[in-house]
């Protein structure tokens, strides 16, 4: 008569538990390896935004026309970034000192030019630039009118010194869609929908 060799008690109990640890500890490694992924890609976007802001900036300071600039971006941007879809917007902005004694803006920094590219619609994200009037300009090109006395064009988030006596600053600012690719997000987590970079040159 053949005796059933089988597993001790005790080997069955810590398999089934491994198993009961393994199921409560998956969910929470796969929404950190999620998480990880999803903030990788978000600086990765984040990265080619900066890039390219930083680029736009460069180019307009060698007066560069800003729409052929603006034509020049189109056609070296990169996912994300796509000013054709409705998915980003570009913004090219001049400014300079206003440099005519007794006047409103003697002194001060002012909107001289403005360009925009893309149809992106967005709110104002912390850090970009301000002016003191309303802020709405004919598009896609607008050139200052009355820049010596039209105090709206005042640019009011800038350090006084940034611009010296006659000088010029360039600045491009752009924003984009940054698309998920897990489902972190069902998780309650949340990333930026919107990435912003802004640059000065």
């Amino acid at each position: 008569m053949k005796t059933r060799i089988g597993l001790p008690r005790r080997s069955l109990c810590s398999s089934g538990q491994s198993i009961v640890e393994f199921a409560i500890i998956l969910p929470l490694v796969l929404v950190l390896v999620l998480g990880v992924v999803e903030f990788s890609y978000e600086l990765l976007d984040l990265h080619i935004v900066t890039k390219l802001a930083r680029e736009g900036s460069n180019l307009i300071s060698r007066d560069t026309d800003v729409a052929a600039a603006g034509s020049a971006m189109a056609s070296m941007s990169s996912r994300p970034v796509d000013f054709s879809n409705g998915s980003s917007r570009l913004i090219f902005s001049v400014i300079k000192t206003g440099v005519t004694t007794g006047t409103a803006n003697f002194g001060k920094q002012i909107l001289y030019q403005r360009y925009e590219l893309g149809t992106l619609s967005t709110s104002l994200a912390p850090g970009a630039l301000t002016i003191a009037g309303s802020g709405s300009f004919p598009a896609p090109t607008y050139q200052a009118v009355s820049a010596d006395t039209n105090t709206g064009l005042q640019v009011t988030n800038l350090p006084a010194s940034l611009v010296g006596t006659g000088g010029m600053i360039y600045v491009t600012e752009i924003y984009t869609k940054h698309a998920l690719i897990t489902p972190w997000d069902r998780f309650g987590f949340k990333l930026p929908e919107t990435l912003y970079s802004i640059a000065y040159f």
